[in-house]
């Protein structure tokens, strides 16, 4: 048969049956959390993408019939490949090679009716996140644990959980120096490890070393929209300081991401008279179902943590099914993050957090100005400029062809097959 091959390391693994961690080329009848595989699988091959499409995987056709895999593009494009030729593997997808025989691991309940109680609710994301973590902590009892901590709501529920379980976890802060002096987000962190008992480590820059960190960022992000790159800014600098401090030791990083596009807590910013990461205008249920599958475009998490070495756990992923059973009169509630967490996690975090204004590391902090969206447009590194960037970064003169890489929020999306044929985009 013709060739199948996979060009460098496809991120690590994490997925969960719901009772057990299983590994990259398990076929759990359900299956939560990050995961990709390409592997030998009887007389051909198992192609594998989470349902979330956390992990990224792509693949180009050959000359010689086969298929090359890859987690990020830009290994496709060093082998030879152009941009335009390159698609995603749809998100949870199950591909049987020669065929090809797919089934898909998205369940069908994600797009029925919402209707669970959020008490319900919160029951089972917490019984999820102790079952998960616990799983972890069994299979990595001797790895160093980080915790990405913005002292929010969500950061702080997963250092709390990830504290129970792993005794000697770091809390990790991020914050740009500057005349204005520690951030907020800084403070809030500071006070969140210290009543949990956690050490902080510190992963400050100025502006200038922020955007040492861009071409990275746009290639491991395998994204250029502004929100997204400002944010894996973030990670970057977290990300470096954790690859230090953990002198190459086994190190697992922990981050409380996906409860906002569960939990629709998205907002637009202004900066200098201008809005930057405005939402579409859709009722909450569509609003949260477009969110939702757009983890499927962009890897500002793993992607970024992964440049730099380090494996990343997004525990929030394998509740999912939980977090998507609130129905739209609960989404519609202004307190409706505090009222689940306040259920999901109780006297377990400081009091104060759960009052605490949202607050994010790229956010502008108004026409004063600061945080990573100002640090980028005060030094010219706009939105056009992210794209260009992109471009470049990625061999595409067209600029066109950049809007049918990445169209509706999705990555342009095709099943492989060994027959020459691209397939329908998905």
């Amino acid at each position: 048969m013709s060739a199948v091959r996979v060009i460098g390391a496809l991120d690590r693994s994490f997925g969960w049956d719901g009772e057990r961690l299983v590994g990259a080329g398990d076929l759990p009848a359900a299956l939560r959390g990050a995961a990709a595989a390409v592997e030998p699988a009887g007389a051909g091959w198992r192609i594998l993408r989470d349902p979330l499409g956390i992990n990224k995987l792509f693949w180009v056709h050959e000359g010689d019939g086969g298929i090359a895999f890859a987690a990020r593009p830009s290994r496709l494009i060093a082998d030879g490949h152009p941009l335009g030729e390159i698609r995603a593997v749809p998100r949870g997808a199950v591909i049987q090679l020669p065929g090809p025989d797919e089934r898909s691991l998205v369940p069908d309940e994600w797009s029925s009716p919402a209707t669970a109680e959020p008490e319900v609710a919160a029951e089972e994301i917490r019984a999820t996140l102790d079952r998960y973590l616990a799983a972890l902590a069994a299979v990595h009892p001797s790895d160093q644990a980080y915790v990405c901590l913005s002292g929010g709501l969500d950061s702080s529920g997963v250092a709390a959980l990830v504290r129970d379980r792993f005794p000697n976890a770091v809390a990790v802060s991020f914050d740009l120096s500057g005349p204005a002096g520690r951030s907020e987000d800084r403070l809030a962190a500071e006070r969140v490890a210290s009543e949990l008992g956690m050490p902080l480590l510190e992963a400050d820059v100025d502006g200038d070393g922020l955007l040492a960190h861009l071409d990275t960022v746009l290639v491991e992000g395998i994204d250029w929209r502004d929100f997204n790159v400002h944010a894996a800014l973030v990670n970057a600098v977290l990300a470096d300081a954790i690859r230090t401090a953990s002198g190459g030791s086994e190190a697992l990083v922990f981050t409380g991401d996906l409860a906002n596009e569960l939990l629709i807590d998205y907002s637009a910013e202004r900066y200098k008279g201008v809005t930057y990461y405005e939402l579409p205008r859709l009722a909450p249920l569509a609003l949260r179902a477009s969110l939702v599958r757009g983890l499927d475009t962009s890897h500002r998490e793993v992607g970024v943590f992964e440049a730099f070495g380090l494996p990343v756990v997004q525990p929030y992923a394998v509740a999912v099914d939980a977090y998507l059973s609130l129905p739209e009169a609960f989404l519609r509630l202004p307190d409706r993050k505090e009222r689940l967490c306040r259920a999901v996690f109780g006297e377990e975090l400081p009091s104060f957090v759960y009052k605490r204004p949202k607050a994010r590391a790229q956010v502008g902090g108004g026409d004063a100005g600061g945080g990573v969206l100002a640090a980028c447009l005060d030094r010219g590194v706009d939105a056009a400029v992210l794209r260009r960037r992109f471009a470049e970064l990625h061999g595409v003169e067209a600029a066109d062809e950049l809007d049918r890489f990445i169209r509706a929020g999705r990555y342009r999306t095709a099943t492989p097959t060994l027959t020459g044929r691209t397939g329908e985009p998905v």
